[in-house]
């Protein structure tokens, strides 16, 4: 019985810390994630290209559009 308690204890603690040891590799996957999303402003050579042209601005103007030709779309069903 005295064997029985030792054992399930230290399942128990290898339980713990595999678990513990998941979690710290899940941390280390989603900052290289996080790493390798990041925007890079450089090109291979190191020269800096500067800021990127984004699309924000062409999707703000067209969701601009969108929201002014639709406005009023459906209130007559209410």
């Amino acid at each position: 019985m005295q064997a029985l308690k030792y054992l399930l204890m230290i399942l128990g603690a290898g339980l713990f810390g595999s678990s513990g040891a998941l979690v710290a590799y899940d941390i280390f996957i989603a900052a290289q994630l996080r790493r390798l999303l990041r925007r890079n402003n450089a090109d291979e050579s190191g020269a800096d290209l500067g800021p990127r042209t984004t699309r924000s601005r062409l999707r703000n103007h067209f969701a601009l559009k969108v929201n002014f030709l639709g406005d009023s779309a459906g209130h007559g069903l209410r």
